[in-house]
């Protein structure tokens, strides 16, 4: 079994001026030697997040995707606060993960923190661009309020090879997935870590009809309903996306109602052959603190041909099946529970799209079918 990486600070967060970060990160370098740590980096985490009243050390996440990678992170954490002639605040570190079979010298990552207003990151892009590992690809990994006509977002997306966000933490849902899309349209590389959680629910909506008796039988699914934990309908929107490029449906309407507790979404697809589909989805008020908001945690397809073998339920674990059982229908149908990510964690998830360069075409598609729904 691996051993999990303890972090070594090789050099404790230390306050220089903005100009002297490069010079203060070859010092540590130097004065330590080969022989003990190696200076080694991958790629460049550029992190921009909203400051808590933490002190200046790195999260648990970037210390998680150090123990994995060797990379210089540049964190940029925004004052809620303060005047734009305020100085910008700045610290660099190293850390070391160590395992037990280590034998050989550290390999060690550069961490450079800087804290200001907003306002004066703006004018400090040209700084960040100059910390920016020559030849090594660029991640930007953007944690606050999604906004493209932000200066300081379209700067640090300039200097990115790729953008990474959760879009289960979007303020406007709606909106943002929208300009995700609007990102992807003009070139830009982008992951959502909200969308690798949806790799379970994918997987067993493929394989339900992966046998032959039922594989002709998917493109008779007219019916589809999703229940999500009320919050945020991106994983709802991203799932009956994904669903709908891959069976080629194209939305013509769009109804919202509540109905009773719930907020109920109706969306309305033509086939290629000129059918007609019908897609729900329901916000359920749940307590549960099992689930996030917004988590997917039911999945019904069904066809109006009382014919087709495609009646398919899928369920939370959390939440098991019952609401979708209760629909009732006289056919019968299969029924799986989708266990929760086997590594959930935000850091899983984060090192997951670390390792990833180009385009991710099936997000892509995805978020061009949510784009038309949401346009209506």
């Amino acid at each position: 079994m691996e051993q999990p990486a303890a972090i070594l600070p090789l050099q404790p967060p230390k306050d220089v001026s903005i100009e002297d970060i490069e010079q203060e990160l070859n010092k540590i370098w130097s004065s330590k030697g080969e022989s003990v740590a190696t200076r080694a980096a991958t790629f460049t985490l550029v992190v921009y997040e909203s400051l808590d009243e933490a002190l200046l050390l790195p999260s648990p996440t970037v210390e998680a995707i150090a123990a994995q990678n060797p990379c210089r992170v540049i964190d940029l954490r925004a004052k809620r606060e303060g005047s734009a002639n305020d100085v910008i605040e700045s610290q660099v570190a190293a850390y070391c993960p160590v395992t037990l079979e280590q034998r050989s010298s550290l390999v060690c990552c550069e961490y450079i923190t800087l804290k200001a207003p907003e306002s004066d990151f703006v004018r400090a892009c040209s700084a960040v661009a100059s910390l920016l590992i020559p030849s090594l690809p660029t991640f930007l990994w953007w944690q606050g309020d999604l906004d493209l006509n932000s200066l300081l977002f379209q700067k640090l997306v300039a200097l990115s090879n790729r953008v990474i966000v959760d879009s289960r933490s979007f303020v406007n849902p709606e909106e943002d997935l929208r300009e995700m899309h609007l990102l992807t349209t003009e070139g830009r590389q982008c992951g959502d870590l909200n969308w690798k959680r949806l790799n379970p629910w994918q997987e067993l909506t493929a394989q339900a009809f992966d046998p032959p008796d039922r594989r002709e039988s998917l493109q008779l699914v007219d019916r589809v309903t999703l229940d999500y934990k009320a919050g945020n309908p991106c994983q709802a929107f991203l799932f009956l996306g994904w669903l709908a490029s891959r069976l080629g449906w194209i939305p013509v309407e769009r109804v919202q109602n509540k109905e009773h507790d719930y907020l109920i979404d109706r969306i309305r697809f033509q086939t290629q052959t000129g059918g007609e589909v019908i897609a729900e989805l329901a916000a359920v008020p749940l307590a549960s603190e099992a689930t996030q908001p917004g988590d997917l945690i039911g999945v019904r397809l069904t066809s109006s041909d009382t014919d087709a073998n495609a009646c398919t339920v899928l369920c939370s674990e959390t939440t098991g099946c019952m609401r979708m059982e209760a629909m009732g229908g006289a056919q019968s149908c299969t029924i799986r529970q989708v266990a929760p990510l086997e590594q959930d964690d935000l850091d899983v998830l984060l090192a997951a799209e670390l390792q990833r360069l180009g385009a991710d075409h099936l997000y892509e598609e995805t978020l061009a079918v949510v784009d038309q729904i949401l346009k209506l």
